[in-house]
């Protein structure tokens, strides 16, 4: 593998793709170019110009005077729209340097000289390759005067790379990709890493610390570590050429950051100015209002038991769908210079529709991907498309949470607020619908519906036609469950809202927020749940569901017994990625000084401790013993069954059913 080989402007080669980018430290930018043909990384440097803005009271004389001085490569006046409603303009300075030490210089002298600078965020780099068409992580088509062309299909596949994704559980390190590996030794995995030399390796700051530590030739066996969280490459290749974000500009990059860049970008098209400082005040509310208002989507507090025939319906990306057909963005919610608005009566707002918002606009690009990667991996079963699928659901995720987040740049309170009310509108709309045919809404989490007695999937089907058409959004099946258990809170007899599971009707479990769906469960007490739980699904209805309960009972038993017996340690590892900021008198357990996350631990007579191989510790069997005890508290409770039997559904299907 060849690095930093310099190649000549104009030469080309066959399988071509930007695989990075970094400022060059004369002009232009450094382009990293992978031949996928010899697996070959080769560096050009592009004449590629950056973009700087400033303002001053008098724009025109300084735009003059930045050409006249030969500072810049070009600079002109532009009318750019100013926050927080985006209503009023200003004459800022826009100019072209060569280089990003020049842009600094530029910026920072005007600075010290009482001017601003303006749109600061993202990276000079990210809008360098944006203002170019240069998407990081897509095909070379043309190299011709110094500037790179790139061409991309979103149903073309990735390069093919030699990378690896390294992350550590209950299970030890877990190393996937062009090489796969299960170890709890870091250093066989730094030893797989020297031996396979890959390209780039994706991973936690934690692990890499400890891999360069094991092992310093680590560091250079790999050509770019891009360091944040456990995500496939796909994933981490998709975030990069949606928001024209090099990997080199990757490491520890947030969701939440890549998401903004994307808005920012698109603000760039609305010449909107980007001002951190600028806010959008909320105005002052009763307590009423405020009670009334300043609530979150609706979730319940499910009543605990044993439910048969659940349909479960879920709304299709239900709160970036509230934004992008609203119109939902932190200037045009509540914008009080907006002659055409849209009232939201039940959210006490209303929406401006004059102007398209930033983040509604960023928002219905990513849906659209989502629907397409979402068919293309129907149509192919190619993975690849479903990761890229997760990376944009992430992103989409991840829209609302910062859209009332008090640093985002394009959100607000009341933005937040009219997402969260209309949802709770369209909760509302949903459940009466259900009602009046009949059937019993037993749950409700912020955009999933879980209906109990629908007697088949057709009538489960029909059900989220009727939500779709009463509520005007898309609903579809999630799962239709043969029965559905909520379990207990813990001291309590209200069940818990994230937590249940359920026998699927194609025989299939699915589990959400018990102890086999933690992440840092240990892998022995994951395995008992589960194995507790397959005992359950043997039952197919309310008369076999007893002796079912019976034998994962026993399952759980058994394994309390096991455990006493003694048993391999590596199995009661707890693996936490968290550490404590600040001080604490008597610090949580979890906590292990002078250690770096992952934490890899084991729970001795003295509290958590490292997990060391071949290393004796005295362990507390007490510690998991409970953990077993509260998987038995997990499984229904023998009233929970005869109360089931007594169900009966009130809703009939025979004017809902689908056609077969």
């Amino acid at each position: 593998m060849s690095m930093g080989e310099h190649s000549r402007v104009g030469e080309s080669w066959p399988a071509t793709w930007l695989l990075d980018a970094r400022p060059s430290p004369s002009r232009g930018v450094v382009l990293e170019l992978y031949e996928e043909a010899t697996g070959r990384v080769r560096e050009i440097e592009s004449d590629i110009l950056y973009y700087g803005y400033i303002y001053s009271s008098n724009p025109y004389a300084v735009s003059r005077q930045l050409v006249y001085e030969g500072l810049v490569e070009d600079a002109w006046v532009e009318e750019w729209f100013t926050p927080p409603y985006y209503r009023e303009k200003k004459s800022i300075v826009v100019f072209t340097a060569k280089s990003f030490r020049e842009l600094k210089r530029i910026l920072a002298t005007g600075e010290k000289n009482g001017l601003e600078p303006l749109n600061k965020y993202p990276h000079p780099l990210v809008e360098a390759l944006y203002r170019a068409g240069l998407r990081p992580l897509t095909r070379v088509t043309e190299l011709k005067k110094g500037v790179v062309s790139t061409t991309w299909s979103y149903s073309e596949r990735d390069p093919a790379l030699r990378s690896l994704v390294i992350s550590a559980g209950n299970g030890g390190y877990i190393v996937e990709g062009g090489k796969h590996l299960r170890t709890w030794s870091i250093r066989e995995v730094a030893s797989a890493i020297v031996e396979y030399r890959p390209l780039i390796v994706f991973t936690e700051p934690g692990i890499y610390l400890k891999l360069v530590s094991e092992e310093p030739a680590v560091r250079e066996s790999v050509w770019k570590w891009v360091l944040g969280g456990s995500f496939s490459a796909h994933e981490y290749y998709e975030w990069s050429r949606l928001s024209y974000t090099p990997l080199s500009l990757m490491n520890n990059v947030t969701i939440g950051r890549v998401l903004t860049t994307i808005e920012a970008l698109e603000s760039r098209k609305m010449k909107y100015v980007i001002q951190r400082e600028h806010s959008r005040p909320e105005k002052f509310r009763s307590l009423v209002d405020l009670i009334a208002l300043d609530r979150g989507g609706v979730v319940f507090k499910p009543r605990p038991g044993l439910y048969w025939n659940v349909c479960q319906i879920d709304f299709k990306s239900l709160y970036p769908s509230i934004i992008s057909r609203l119109n939902i963005s932190g200037e045009t919610v509540n914008d009080p210079y907006c002659k055409s608005k849209r009232s939201l009566d039940y959210a006490g707002k209303d929406v401006c529709l004059e102007r398209r918002g930033v983040v509604p606009a960023s928002l219905e690009k990513l849906l659209y991907l989502k629907d397409l990667y979402d068919g293309l991996y129907k149509k192919t079963g190619d993975e690849l498309y479903n990761a890229r699928k997760s990376a944009v659901k992430w992103l989409l995720v991840a829209s609302f949470g910062y859209l009332g987040y008090r640093n985002s740049l394009f959100g607000s309170i009341s933005a937040h607020e009219a997402v969260t009310a209309t949802s709770r509108e369209i909760m509302r709309k949903a459940s009466e619908r259900v009602g009046e045919e009949g059937f019993r809404v037993v749950h409700v989490i912020v955009d999933s519906l879980f209906v109990s007695g629908v007697p088949s999937e057709g009538c489960c089907r029909k059900l989220a036609e009727l939500v779709s058409e009463a509520t005007g959004y898309e609903a579809k099946v999630e799962s239709y469950y043969i029965w559905l258990y909520i379990p207990r809170e813990t001291g309590s007899r209200r069940g818990v809202a994230n937590r249940y599971y359920g026998l699927l009707s194609n025989g299939g479990l699915k589990i959400k927020g018990v102890l086999a769906a933690r992440k840092d469960t240990p892998e022995l007490v994951k395995a008992a749940e589960i194995e507790a739980l397959s005992k359950l699904a043997e039952a197919r209805e309310p008369g076999s569901f007893t002796g079912a309960l019976l034998k994962a009972y026993k399952v759980v038993e058994d394994y309390k017994l096991g455990l006493t017996r003694g048993l391999d340690p590596r199995l009661l590892v707890i693996t936490r990625y968290r550490s404590v900021r600040g001080g604490y008198r008597k610090p949580p357990r979890y906590v292990v000084e002078g250690e770096g996350p992952p934490y890899m631990l084991i729970a001795s007579k003295n509290g958590l401790k490292p997990f060391r191989e071949n290393t004796a510790v005295e362990i507390d069997l007490d510690y998991y013993l409970g953990m077993l005890d509260k998987v038995r508290r997990e499984l229904p409770e023998p009233g929970d069954v005869d109360a089931s039997i007594s169900q009966h559904p009130t809703g009939s299907c025979r004017e809902l059913a689908s056609p077969p």
